[in-house]
This record gives structure tokens, sequence and C-alpha cells, in this order.
């Protein structure tokens, strides 16, 4: 019981969502259903496929942020009500996945885009903190699990991109899992975090990438 809290709280669960289950997550809308099933038959899958080289999830959208902020004004809360992504309960069914394999002793990080990009930009810029920027990234890196809610949404840089394709190149490498939810799609997340991250992160989750969009969770009940 002790290593179980352990793992529960090295995972960095963000309060909102700890109490995230399966059975918490209702279906309003097509989409719901999709991402529940996508992810009840990951955890399923599980045990076969950890060690493989195809052994992630990830929930992406079908037209990305980015491709809706590049539309003219007029055009764009249109295509926002079709394309809608956002607040399907990617982010609780993420944490609910986490939840299900660190009781099946699996040690599992839990981490938001922005939030992890502007720290580690932050100590990397500093030179007295080079050793703590290291340890994060060793983390990011060796973590059996990696959640990555929301992956994309940092503004894209150069230096961003050659973070996000040093820890998903190592993942990749090891053939350790990422859990990863994005508002961007296929061509606008290969934008925001480069070609060669995209393409492994791909890669890692191929025949498991979700592709969807409906109405707001948090609208219709639920939340992301």
């Amino acid at each position: 019981m002790k290593r179980l809290i352990s793992r529960f709280n090295s995972a960095m669960i963000p309060d909102e969502f700890k109490s995230a289950t399966f059975q918490g997550y209702e279906i309003k809308h097509q989409a719901h259903k999709t991402l529940l099933d996508a992810a009840r038959k990951y955890l399923i899958d599980f045990d076969q496929i950890k060690g493989s080289s195809a052994n992630s999830l990830g929930f992406i959208a079908v037209y990305g942020e980015q491709r809706l902020k590049e539309l003219p004004k007029e055009q764009r809360a249109a295509a926002k009500r079709q394309h809608n992504n956002y607040g399907l309960g990617k982010t609780h069914l993420q944490v609910a996945v986490a939840k299900e394999l660190i009781k099946k002793g699996e040690s599992v990080l839990v981490v938001s885009d922005v939030a992890l990009l502007d720290e580690l930009m932050n100590l990397r810029r500093s030179s007295d903190n080079q050793h703590i920027f290291n340890d994060r990234i060793h983390q990011l890196i060796t973590v059996p699990v990696l959640v990555w809610d929301d992956i994309g949404k940092a503004n894209p840089t150069e230096a961003k991109q050659s973070m996000y394709f040093q820890i998903i190149n190592e993942r990749y490498k090891a053939q350790r899992p990422i859990i990863y939810s994005s508002n961007e799609d296929v061509q606008t997340l290969e934008d925001r975090i480069g070609g060669a991250a995209v393409s492994r992160l791909f890669g890692m989750s191929r025949g498991r990438i979700v592709r969807v969009e409906g109405p707001d969770y948090r609208l219709v009940g639920g939340g992301d």
C-alpha cells in the first residue's frame, strides 16, 4: 500500500483530475465514446505492447488550433463550432488510464505542456540550475510511462522543438510509452513541435492515434 501511495504521489496528477475515472466519464456524444473506447482498449492491451515500438496513445484534433487561428476572423467562429476539439474530456481519460496503470505497478508522470516547457526553458537559461535541468530531462526520458497533456500548446521556438525532440526521441529509442493529447492536428502539431519529434511520436502511437471533434464536454457535463 505504501508503494502504491508513493507512485500516486510521484505521478504529479493535477488536483482537479485526481478523482478522474472511467466510470466518471460521461458519454454525451460519439466523440466521447470514441475516446473512452480507445482509452479502455489501450489499458487492456498495455501489458502486451509496452515493450514494443508502438506502445503509446494519442488524442489529437481533426482540425488544429493553429489552423483555426490562421483563418480570417469571419470564418473562425463557424469553423470552431464545426471542428471543436476543446473540452472533450481528453485529460480526464489520460489521467484515468494513468491511475489504472499505477494500480498495476507502473510508475507514471503527468505533465502539462505549457508549464513543462516554461519550466525547462527557465532552468536551461540559468547556469546555476543546470543540474536541476539535467535531472528533470532525465526524469522525463526515463519514467516508465509519461502522460503529456496538451502537447504542442507552448509557443514554438527552435529551443523548445529541440527539447521536444530530445525527450521524445530518447523515449522512442528506449520504447517507453507516451500517452499524449493535443488540440493540434497531424500537420499543425508538426509545425509546433517539429517534424522529427512528431514523426517519432506518431510512430510510437501508430494504430492508436485518435482524431476527434465534437461539442465541448465542459458545456454538456464533464471536464477536460
